[in-house]
């Protein structure tokens, strides 16, 4: 009896070792996500999930999942974005524009979500457009609009003393309402899901990111299937804009700095492979966004300086690309 339990035991083992070697990648996302909330939960007593904090991850995660879905699409094929920090800051200046000029209205809001959204649309279709055109990587034209967007916003800034503000405050006040973030965020994360598990454009995203000759072989016309992934990622930048102005009620010139890198870290976090293919995931932009904005906040309110909140966030992306950039070697590593 005793070595029957012995052997019943050695098999279950087993199995979820079978398992977890298996979905390696799913294990490490959600029990990391799991090992942040407990580590940060026990080291602040509770004051993590306080309503004070609560409030304040809801107003960052709101923007970073919406972000995160856009670039899931890009990073699906073997690209990514580094321009999204300055394409927000330019549209977030147009929207105060926008919105000043028409006044604090819902007419005028809208207007500016609109604007904000044919922008950002804008500069993610050129960036393609050039990168098919001419034959170069789409990370230089998005080197190209993050120098161009972020030049335009810091030459209009200097000439004033404190940035561009909203003139009325409430003007996006429906944006910092936790019932209206959480409503965006399941739609934008549930339609994502949907077009990128279910459809046969989201099966060509990811068939280029592993082989591109296979995915023409397979019936995908690459190059709508990139315009497409471009203007998913545009229309979120966009959309994601309103939730980040809303939050300053003002643009300086370091808004939206290094939300690229955000996004970046939120995305390898998730289990999102910086080579995309198959293996990706719409649950590593949502999964990645909550487990990066919890990490962030709980190490600032253990009273860690910027610098060293900075430094542990560096090893842990070096340590998660390191744990899931482990691909055949038939298969290209790093992004196109």
């Amino acid at each position: 009896m005793e070595k029957e339990m012995k052997s019943t035991g050695r098999e279950k083992l087993g199995t979820v070792l079978r398992f977890a070697k298996t979905n390696r990648s799913t294990v490490i996302r959600y029990g990391l996500l799991a090992l942040v909330v407990i580590i940060f939960a026990a080291a602040t007593g509770g004051r993590i999930f306080s309503s004070f904090s609560v409030n304040s991850i809801l107003s960052q995660l709101t923007p970073l999942i919406i972000l995160c879905v856009g670039m899931t699409f890009i990073f699906a094929h073997g690209n990514f974005d580094i321009s999204s920090g300055a394409v927000l800051a330019l549209s977030a200046l147009v929207s105060i524009f926008v919105i000043n000029g028409l006044g604090c209205t819902a007419g005028g809001v809208a207007v500016a979500l609109l604007t904000s959204v044919a922008l950002c649309l804008a500069f993610y279709l050129f960036n393609i457009f050039v990168s098919i055109k001419f034959k170069i990587m789409s990370t230089i034209g998005s080197l190209a609009i993050m120098f161009t967007a972020r030049g335009i916003v810091t030459y209009l800034v200097s000439k004033t003393m404190s940035g561009y503000k909203l003139d009325d405050t409430s003007a996006l006040a429906l944006f910092r309402e936790q019932w209206f973030m959480i409503i965006c965020v399941i739609l934008v994360a549930v339609a994502g899901w949907v077009v990128f598990s279910y459809t046969s454009f989201g099966k060509y995203d990811r068939a280029i990111g592993d082989n591109p000759l296979s995915a023409v072989q397979s019936g995908a016309k690459v190059n709508k299937v990139r315009y497409i992934s471009y203007a998913i990622a545009g229309a979120c930048v966009g959309l994601a804009t309103m939730f980040y102005l809303a939050r300053t009620n003002s643009v300086t010139q370091n808004f939206g700095q290094g939300r690229e890198m955000d996004i970046m870290i939120a995305l390898i976090l998730g289990g999102m492979l910086l080579s995309g293919g198959s293996k990706s995931r719409m649950s590593a932009a949502v999964v990645g966004s909550v487990t990066y904005v919890i990490l962030t906040n709980g190490l600032s309110q253990l009273g860690l300086a910027d610098a060293y909140v900075l430094i542990i966030k560096s090893v842990i992306f070096i340590v998660m690309i390191a744990t899931t950039l482990r691909r055949p070697s038939t298969i290209k590593a790093m992004p196109r």
